[in-house]
């Protein structure tokens, strides 16, 4: 949920609660971002995964890296499901952040590339370097030029499992829309999707009640 205030945000889980018992958070959007009305979300009965994006991973503003961090620290202290972290920030970090096997269970590493899908070798190696610091759970994201793109990225998910590692990976734009539900039958825990296509925050995110009619309608035709 993208929102700048905090009312907008409970009226989003509101009205998304009726199809799902998980969101998340772009700590991001808000105008104001306070450790204690964050914690007040954290009570409602649902999961939620944190998100504070930078800008140049397409977060909404510019925050240094010294609020993201303090906000990750924070966040893995609290009762979120997940918390994401992008790799970039993790690389630089890894040894401030000191992350333990326990806290590697609660977090989400986040790649992005907002201008291609890189080579089958960059994406091989990426796993690779995640592997070796520990990543359990990630999410890689690209910009996809033709569809053929998109399912270099779906191959990702059976790959990651090689090297223990739970992934989520998806294309943006039009050609790598579908891959956002095509993810889910490759081996995704999850994808992401908003309330209605107005609400979208990246190239090609669909509104969730398209996205689960797509996603069952190919399950069935699989199944059948």
């Amino acid at each position: 949920m993208a929102e700048k205030n905090y009312d907008k945000i409970f009226e989003k889980i509101k009205k998304g609660s009726q199809y799902t018992d998980f969101f998340e958070l772009r700590i991001d959007y808000l105008e104001k971002p306070e450790f204690s009305k964050v914690r007040e979300i954290l009570k409602l009965p649902y999961k939620f995964l944190f998100t504070f994006r930078s800008k140049k991973e397409g977060g909404a503003k510019r925050v240094s890296e010294k609020t993201q961090l303090e906000w990750i620290l924070w966040a893995l202290e609290e009762k979120f499901h997940l918390v994401d972290i992008e790799w970039q920030l993790l690389k630089k970090y890894y040894k401030k952040l000191n992350i333990t096997p326990y806290y590697y269970n609660k977090i989400l590493v986040s790649y992005h590339n907002f201008h291609k899908t890189p080579s089958d070798k960059y994406l091989n190696n990426l796993l690779k370097e995640m592997y070796k610091k520990g990543v359990k759970r990630a999410k890689i994201v690209c910009i996809c030029q033709v569809f053929q793109d998109s399912l270099r990225l779906l191959n990702l998910v059976s790959r990651a499992k090689e090297f223990g590692i739970e992934l989520i990976s998806f294309g943006m734009e039009t050609q790598g829309k579908l891959s956002r539900i095509l993810c889910l039958l490759a081996g995704s825990p999850f994808t992401y999707v908003v309330l209605t296509k107005e609400e979208a925050v990246a190239p090609g995110q669909l509104d969730i009640v398209t996205a689960k009619n797509t996603y069952f309608f190919l399950k069935n035709f699989l199944n059948s």
